[in-house]
């Protein structure tokens, strides 16, 4: 990963983070469904992130 993903990571993806987070805290019948979907979500944009950057920061391109 560059300076600029780690840049992204740290001014965009943390902040939205602990703001989703907050939110789905903020739900007084405690349902955790939505933490679970939330968390998938995130793995997934992880994933997809990482695969992205390889492919196009990799050798030859």
């Amino acid at each position: 990963m560059n300076s600029t993903s780690f840049l992204f990571m740290g001014l965009m993806l943390v902040p939205f983070l602990i703001f989703m987070v907050w939110l789905v805290k903020q739900d007084k019948r405690k349902n955790y469904m939505g933490l679970a979907v939330l968390l998938a979500a995130i793995i997934l944009a992880v994933i997809v992130a990482i695969y992205v950057d390889a492919k196009y920061m990799g050798p030859g391109v």
